[in-house]
């Protein structure tokens, strides 16, 4: 269910998972009537009863991702780092495979974003921890090694299913990569002071008052509102407060009523 084996039958991970125990009882019941023979004389007994589950709504992209990692260990119907594009490209960051199709021998630096799958903490002869981290981005799997300072730094940010952005020293050693950190960010946080933007486009007015209460966090974004106007045309106004910009923001903008879609830029 988290993973969207039932998304044919149901598209709303979150509201199956919730009422598994509801599903499994009902299926359960026609189950028991089917080996009993018995069937209710006007509604078919448990096989023709209507199975009714809470309503509730999906959760958000972010989360969704989240619960695909955590029920199979890979992401499935895409990857958290697809929310950051734009942001990604102001920052000048880089794939994982294009920092393997970099063939300089001698060491080069790049800024790389990834999603943090594991971490293993090490003591070393100096008795300071280090560490080596897994990361995924959209390309693959790498790891990344940390060394005391570093690690001392960002281990607040280290936890599992979080984004960062990573600025790295690349050496080859042999065939192998080997990617050492020189800082870590929250890729949210980086995001944010790239300046990333986004488009809301409405089905009326009548919503602003709901976003407008979810733009509270100054930063240096630009929100542009795309509303109806007459005659079939649209009307573009472009609000005048610079805000933070996140994926997590333009999630929760997106499932506000009234608003059709939410584009980052």
């Amino acid at each position: 269910m988290r993973a969207g084996a039932f998304d044919s039958l149901n598209s709303n991970r979150r509201q199956l998972t919730e009422n598994a125990d509801r599903i499994l009882s009902g299926a359960q019941a026609a189950q028991r009537e089917r080996e009993s023979g018995q069937n209710s004389l006007f509604a078919g007994g448990a096989q023709g009863a209507e199975l009714r589950l809470m309503p509730m709504p999906d959760w958000p992209l972010h989360e969704r991702l989240g619960e695909e990692f955590g029920a199979m260990g890979f992401y499935l119907s895409g990857h958290p780092l697809d929310a950051y594009g734009n942001a990604l490209k102001r920052l000048g960051a880089v794939t994982y495979a294009s920092l393997q199709d970099d063939r300089r021998r001698a060491g080069f630096k790049a800024r790389i974003a990834g999603t943090l799958i594991k971490k293993s903490e090490r003591r070393g002869r100096s008795d300071q921890m280090y560490a080596f981290v897994a990361f995924s981005d959209p390309t693959g799997m790498f790891e990344v090694m940390l060394f005391p300072e570093v690690l001392a730094a960002s281990r607040p940010l280290l936890e599992a299913g979080k984004s960062l952005l990573i600025a790295v020293s690349a050496e080859w050693d042999g065939d192998e990569l080997k990617l050492r950190a020189a800082s870590i960010t929250d890729l949210d946080v980086a995001a944010a002071q790239a300046g990333e933007g986004m488009v809301v486009r409405l089905a009326d007015i009548a919503g602003l008052g709901a976003i407008a209460q979810e733009l509270g966090q100054a930063g240096k974004g630009l929100v542009s509102l795309v509303v109806p106007g007459d005659g079939g045309e649209e009307v573009e106004i472009a609000l005048p407060k610079r805000v933070q910009v996140t994926p997590a923001l333009r999630n929760r903008v997106a499932m506000l009523p009234g608003v059709l879609a939410v584009e980052a830029v």
